[in-house]
């Protein structure tokens, strides 16, 4: 019972701290922007880790791992932020480094746990390393599944409630206050719970389900293999799916070898297809890792750096560090298993180490994104229109808007770099930029052929809701290829009048916007979906052929349940409901 009360009370207090992050305490705080995410990130690190070892090593322990884990962290996040200009939404312009800090919060934990409960000899006790780590996951995963249920009762009560007209649960549930503190409550007292039933709740049943995956991923990597030989090493790029893809099946096999051999060889996989298939993942997985690198390489040559190129470098690297490592120790013959093992220790101490450089100016990304596109385009390799001017401004940092004011500087003398700019900045006026902006766009934009031109209030529409816009990105230089299309057609046939699909090709990812007419006005309705002829859905999808099949009139509107738009190859839902 004093478990449970612990884990409620700290849970509590958890909630209690991120409902503060939600409501305008944190802005009362005599900090800036910088101090505040530091605060947030402090609370949380503290508060997760602090929960995720209590039941394990006592609150004492707990308290101070957690402390000596969240206090470096939330500095060194304090210290990337710096990096970004303050603003309410600081984390929303450093996905990667919160990714990192993620990694800093989370890989001593283990250590910690096996330190605290073994002494200092036992932070290289894989076994219990292992072990722990799994545990941490299995806990969290059911401790949210009891918040979950727990939850949906309370909303079917409260709806009970309501049918005899009693309203006070669903008000009491409405409160912010409320609903934060018992939602820390409730996951505090479910990982209580785990934790005493560690022998019912491990995660040995999950690894020994995992372990079968073995064969089946390996006969995948062995026909990939095959047909990257075949093919001399030429991969086919689809957008930037490929190189992702190639990522999550290499993060797959070191996941999978991992818990195939297991904490010792007395639990590890023991039937001979099981073992012969981690060890046959092992020999594949350099194979993935290059052709990832390749891929990768072909795409920083083609269009430079970018802060999601860098990181993936960085994960390409750390993948090569597991691929060398993996392969070398089943070459070696008997004792694969152990060195394996020794491996995965090493790399976490590398993990580590790239997760600090991302947070430091040793490993600055937006830097060097910012320097690839100055030089791309200093060089010839790319136009004006392809400059990633709205990132630079708005999303790449002090380092992306240090870049962006030297394009300024250089722009009196170059007019094409001139006209991309002026089309970023706002107008002063209202009046005569606005007009220019849209007489711009207008040309910009690819048509079906014979449709009519765009509206003044859909311009505008599409410029608010697609900033890309107005950084050129529509704009293409002679012989290049189109970069932005627009399709007004009854796409909805349950929403009155036409709707406007707005289709973008940008330099680091391709987007579709759906828009509809209300009142004279025009009104963002959400994202389009794509899919391909067979009717399968396709979640990343290069739309510069699908642009260029719109501007050669290759297209045309047809039902899918709703009427969708058929150009390329594919098939673009205007909403995906």
């Amino acid at each position: 019972m004093q478990l449970r009360l612990q884990h409620i009370l700290l849970g509590l207090l958890a909630g209690v701290f991120f409902w503060a992050l939600d409501s305008e305490l944190q802005t009362a705080l005599p900090l800036d922007a910088h101090g505040q995410f530091g605060v947030s990130v402090l609370g949380t690190v503290f508060f997760a880790t602090a929960l995720a070892m209590l039941g394990e090593i006592g609150w004492r322990k707990a308290f101070g791992a957690a402390a000596l884990i969240a206090i470096p962290v939330a500095l060194l996040g304090w210290w990337a932020s710096l990096g970004y200009s303050p603003t309410e939404s600081l984390a929303g312009f450093m996905p990667f480094e919160m990714l990192a800090l993620a990694v800093l919060a989370t890989l001593p934990m283990p250590f910690a746990m096996a330190v605290a409960r073994g002494g200092g000899l036992a932070w290289n006790d894989y076994p219990a390393l292992f072990l722990h780590a799994w545990n941490i996951v299995v806990r969290y995963a059911a401790a949210c599944i009891f918040l979950g249920m727990v939850w949906l009762v309370l909303y079917l009560s409260a709806r009970l409630l309501e049918s005899v007209d009693l309203d006070f649960l669903r008000q009491l549930l409405r409160q912010k206050l409320f609903a934060f503190s018992v939602s820390g409550g409730i996951l505090g007292l479910g990982l209580a719970v785990v934790t005493e039933l560690e022998e019912m709740i491990s995660p040995t049943l999950i690894l020994r389900l995992l372990r079968l995956l073995l064969p089946p991923v390996l006969l995948v990597a062995v026909i990939f293999v095959a047909g990257f030989i075949a093919r001399r090493g030429q991969v086919s790029l689809i957008g930037f799916s490929q190189i992702e893809t190639l990522l999550a099946m290499a993060v797959a096999a070191v996941t999978l070898i991992s818990i195939g051999v297991e904490r010792d060889d007395h639990s590890a996989v023991r039937a001979r297809v099981l073992r012969l298939s981690a060890q046959g993942l092992a020999l594949a997985l350099p194979v993935l890792v290059g052709a990832a690198a390749w891929t990768g390489w072909q795409s920083v040559t083609a269009q430079g750096w970018t802060p999601g190129r860098v990181a993936q470098a960085v994960l390409i690297v750390l993948l090569a560090g597991y691929a060398l490592g993996y392969a070398g120790s089943v070459l070696l013959g008997r004792g694969w298993m152990a060195r394996l093992r020794r491996i995965n220790i090493a790399m976490a101490g590398v993990l580590f180490l790239a997760a600090l450089a991302w947070l430091t100016p040793v490993l600055d990304a937006n830097a060097i994104a910012a320097r690839s596109q100055l030089a791309l385009y200093r060089d010839g390799r790319i136009t004006a229109g392809a400059l990633p001017l709205y990132a630079l401004k708005n999303q790449w940092g002090l380092a992306g808007q240090s870049a962006y004011s030297e394009l300024e500087a250089q722009a009196g003398d170059d007019r094409a770099l001139a006209t991309a700019l002026a089309r970023l900045r706002p107008s002063a006026d209202g009046g005569e930029g606005d007009s220019a902006a849209r007489a711009q766009l207008r040309r910009d934009l690819v048509l079906p052929p014979g449709a009519t031109p765009p509206e003044d209030a859909l311009l505008d529409a599409i410029r608010a809701r697609a900033p890309e816009v107005a950084s050129g990105l529509c704009a293409s230089g002679e012989g290049a290829a189109a970069n932005c299309a627009l399709i007004e057609a009854d796409f909805l046939k349950d929403v009155p009048g036409d709707e406007a699909m707005v289709l973008l090709h940008l330099p680091d990812r391709d987007a579709i916007y759906v828009l509809r007419q209300s009142d004279g006005a025009w009104d963002s309705i959400g994202w389009g979906s794509v899919v391909d002829a067979q009717g399968e859905p396709r979640f990343r999808v290069d739309l510069a052929p699908v642009i260029a099949a719109i501007k050669r009139g290759e297209m045309k509107v047809v039902p899918s349940g709703i009427m969708s738009l058929e150009a390329g190859g594919l098939r673009l839902l205007p909403l995906s409901r």
